[in-house]
């Protein structure tokens, strides 16, 4: 119920908000402002509402059914709400909402880009409730509940995974807000939208880019992607989403002339639903068949090098003198990890077989000896989930390194008790010049394969990236006074 009221109020709202923007009615345009309200409360009740059924295990739900089972732990039940298609599409709606009615919020009400602004977001929210309750409604009941659902795939079932995916989400949904002030704002040929487009903007850049080291950091622990984990691991949907915000965000930080942004913001949208297309047709595993292929191997090299020849060429231009302190700090951020990506790929790979109470040593890039000892085999079977958990203390010239614990996880079928799905999780000791990876290849009762890796410079890139990501919301609420007084260019008054 409460996703059809909030239809039927997403509706109200944008029939409002039009009629305000077009008649230039203060009523109207206020009376959609609160439709718009209304109808994400709603959204955020169904939202809610679907959480409370997959985590009371109410499987008379097909959404339910498809996505949770009593063995998956409750946290990850709730989390399933984001798993889905159409769990997604309420996520998406809501955030989408609570966007909406900040933007409009911080918007001068004289002028009609406030109007027009809400309007066209409220539109965006229609179409967005219309697919959840007409497409893919996620309160669509079975004729009979089954005795069990299917779960969750093994992968999804990690702490990290919690919070990549409603990261990304929640960036992606709101990037349609900063394209669509951009475009009412130079449209409307004033020049009150550049504040609250740099924010967004801004603020929509560092949560895609936390997204990206999120999903770097969730692949860079699982061991299928031991060979390529440089380009294969970013879901392919946020680094769409990212790159149409970066554009966005050069062309709004360097004050393009009207047509160069209106470009960008129409990119920045494209992408963006491109980007959250792609998230809900692939679930979670994304389209990383081009990524490990060669031809993908080469486009990320070749990006790589553009960006670095581009920020090497924005240092010495007047847009350095724009973007202030926490602008250099953005360029020196995103140069270090750019930096670190190529670092890493100058890794070394050695395999190891050790029995239990047995030790071995592998040499590093930079002929340094690691020891490793068996210290034990753990073999955990709870439910459905068998878990085997490798313990290897490190050591180098004699001083411990710490524990390292790679992990093997299996999924049997409830029926057959057959395995079903199998995924290794790599043991990391994380350092400053180079991390230390341990990927199990195979487990025994007391001995077992270990793949060992070490790969320079990986610290720098999540503490780079991270960097990045907090000085671009610094420079978004913080901006020096010279951008701010800054003169508009002549030729981006003409349209």
């Amino acid at each position: 119920m409460a996703l059809w009221l909030a239809l039927l109020l997403a509706a109200w709202a944008t029939a409002l908000a039009f009629t305000g923007a077009i008649m230039a009615r203060a009523d109207c345009a206020a009376s959609g402002e609160r439709g718009v309200h209304a109808a994400t409360l709603f959204a955020l009740l169904a939202a809610t509402g679907l959480g409370y059924a997959l985590a009371h295990g109410d499987l008379g739900l097909r959404y339910v059914a498809s996505w949770s089972s009593y063995a998956t732990p409750l946290p990850y039940r709730i989390g399933a709400v984001w798993a889905g298609p159409s769990g997604t599409l309420l996520v998406w709606a809501a955030v989408l909402g609570a966007g909406t009615s900040l933007a409009a919020a911080a918007l001068p009400r004289t002028g009609g880009l406030r109007a027009w602004v809400t309007a066209l977001l409220a539109l965006l929210l229609l179409a967005v409730l219309g697919m959840a309750c007409f497409d893919t409604n996620p309160f669509l009941h079975l004729p009979f509940p089954p005795d069990d659902g299917r779960g969750l795939p093994l992968e999804w079932m990690r702490p990290i995974a919690l919070v990549t995916v409603p990261v990304a989400y929640a960036a992606q949904s709101l990037v349609s807000v900063p394209a669509v002030i951009v475009v009412m704002g130079v449209l409307g040929g004033d020049d009150a939208w550049r504040a609250s487009a740099r924010r967004w903007t801004l603020g929509c850049w560092a949560l895609l880019t936390l997204a990206v080291l999120l999903d770097w950091r969730r692949r860079y622990g699982v061991g299928d992607w031991a060979d390529d984990w440089r380009w294969a691991p970013v879901h392919a949907g946020t680094a769409v989403s990212w790159l149409g915000v970066s554009v966005l965000a050069v062309a709004i930080l360097v004050r393009a002339r009207a047509s160069a942004l209106l470009a960008a913001a129409f990119a920045a949208f494209a992408l963006a639903l491109v980007g959250l297309t792609m998230r809900r047709a692939g679930g979670w595993d994304g389209v990383h068949a081009f990524a490990a292929s060669a031809a993908g191997r080469a486009s990320g090299w070749v990006m790589l090098i553009v960006l670095l020849v581009a920020l090497a060429g924005a240092w010495g231009t007047p847009v350095r003198a724009q973007l202030g302190r926490a602008g250099h700090t953005v360029l020196a951020a995103v140069l270090v990890a750019s930096l670190a990506l190529v670092a890493a790929g100058f890794g070394v790979q050695r395999d190891l077989a050790l029995a239990e109470g047995g030790r071995g040593s592998v040499t590093d890039r930079f002929g340094t000896v690691w020891t490793l000892s068996l210290e034990g085999i753990s073999n955990v079977d709870r439910e459905n989930v068998g878990v085997g958990i490798v313990s290897l203390r490190a050591a180098v010239k004699g001083r411990a390194r710490g524990y390292i614990a790679p992990e093997v996880r299996a999924l049997y079928a409830p029926a057959s008790n057959e395995p079903s799905e199998e995924l290794q999780v790599t043991g990391i000791s994380a350092g400053p010049a180079q991390d230390l990876l341990v990927d199990p290849r195979q487990v025994g009762r007391g001995d077992a394969v270990l793949s060992v890796r070490f790969i320079p410079g990986a610290t720098f890139l999540w503490l780079g990236g991270l960097a990045a990501a907090i000085a671009a919301l610094v420079l978004a609420f913080g901006m020096s006074s010279v951008v701010a007084a800054a003169p508009v260019p002549a030729t981006e008054q003409a349209s």
